[in-house]
């Protein structure tokens, strides 16, 4: 039984730390999200607080993650953890019956799910969540109250420190469609929707279908048609993005929301954009609306999550994303002297690192509040 209460909360804990940490490692998404939520629940006056409710719920679950994993306000985290995945449950219930939105966005970019399979994950953590909570009053105490709040305020601040630092430019690891290194020519291969048409005939009280280049002979009666996805996505014509010139290098920058941009902002992108020219490249303005060449802002906004910012393709591929705040002349000099494929390699290497750094640095504070709480404890008893 000791077991099996151990299972249910690691089971548990991961999943709320792995959920809670990929949103924030992409808030802006999350925001996106978010206001899909209040939209369809009829709250847009809360739209402008997407991001900061995005950020504040997944900090929340990353924490009560952590939690339920080390014992930290264990008897109280029961109580929590039950209602918020209560609350999920009953809300992706409704997404099932209604399908008001396509994707609930539980794992922000990174794993997709469908409104079926988000209900029954939910339905399983709300069984692991009771018997955490039945089990609450068997577990002891870590340390004194003050002691286990300040390392669960100490988690708190490390998951908004890497929301705050993603929000504030883009995201160290891109689950988007257009991370780095995608090219928009396979992507759009790889995605565009397939279908297959088969045909019912009927002969002697036999129904059998075939295919196109398959057709009985006269024989037989035609009695139906049906056309069934066979590959790619439909989901990519929410997305798409592409670019007139598809050789060289290009550079681009999305503004998904002008009106936000302040003076400092543009004068950024103004700077950018000459030192651009300079080196013999004309940079396309993306926007919205008029003066810039139109696109869709979900689009923009999946292409690069700074409102302002710029990415750099070559033969169509992404090489490179700056944030607004990142927008550097000298660096956009040395990243057009660089190869490309070597750019694209070290980009996948610095997001390798940042997720090692974060996991390690997220384990040796979970080790260290253990060592300290059993020691603080130890010397008040003595």
């Amino acid at each position: 039984m000791r077991f099996l209460r151990a299972l249910c909360r690691i089971l548990f804990a991961l999943t709320f730390i792995v959920s809670g940490a990929l949103k924030l490692l992409d808030p802006v998404g999350t925001g996106l999200i978010v206001k899909e939520y209040l939209d369809f629940m009829h709250l847009g006056f809360l739209e402008s607080a997407a991001v900061a409710l995005g950020i504040a719920l997944a900090t929340l679950e990353f924490t009560i993650g952590i939690c339920v994993l080390s014992g930290l306000r264990i008897r109280f985290m029961a109580w929590v953890a039950l209602i918020l995945t209560a609350l999920f449950t009953l809300l992706t219930l409704y997404l099932v019956l209604y399908n008001p939105i396509s994707d609930c966005g539980c794992f922000g970019e990174a794993i997709h799910l469908t409104n079926t399979q988000t209900f029954l994950k939910n339905v399983v953590l709300l069984v692991l969540a009771v018997l955490i909570f039945l089990g609450r009053k068997r577990a002891t105490m870590v340390a004194t109250p003050v002691i286990e709040w300040s390392f669960i305020g100490l988690f708190a601040i490390l998951a908004l420190s890497v929301a705050v630092r993603a929000a504030a430019t883009i995201p160290q690891v891109d689950f988007t469609a257009y991370s780095v290194g995608t090219s928009l020519d396979e992507l759009a291969q790889e995605n565009q929707a397939r279908y297959e048409t088969t045909f019912l005939y009927t002969k002697d009280g036999h129904t059998e279908e075939f295919a196109l280049d398959n057709l009985p002979d006269d024989s037989w009666t035609y009695l139906d048609s049906k056309t069934v996805q066979v590959g790619g996505s439909t989901k990519m014509a929410q997305v798409d993005f592409t670019l007139d010139q598809m050789d060289g290098p290009v550079l681009a920058v999305t503004v998904y929301n002008p009106d936000a941009l302040q003076p400092e902002n543009q004068a950024r992108i103004e700077r950018f954009c000459q030192a651009a020219r300079e080196q013999g490249i004309e940079p396309v303005l993306y926007g919205p609306t008029a003066p810039y060449v139109t696109a869709d802002r979900k689009s923009l906004m999946t292409l690069n999550r700074s409102n302002g910012g710029a990415v750099y393709f070559y033969d169509g591929m992404i090489v490179a994303k700056w944030a607004n705040l990142e927008l550097d002349e000298a660096d956009l000099g040395a990243v057009l002297q660089e190869d490309p494929d070597v750019l694209v390699l070290r980009h996948r290497i610095r997001e390798q690192i940042y997720v090692s750094i974060l996991i390690v640095g997220a384990l040796v504070l979970l080790v260290l509040s253990r060592v300290l709480c059993k020691l603080l404890v130890r010397n008040k008893r003595r």
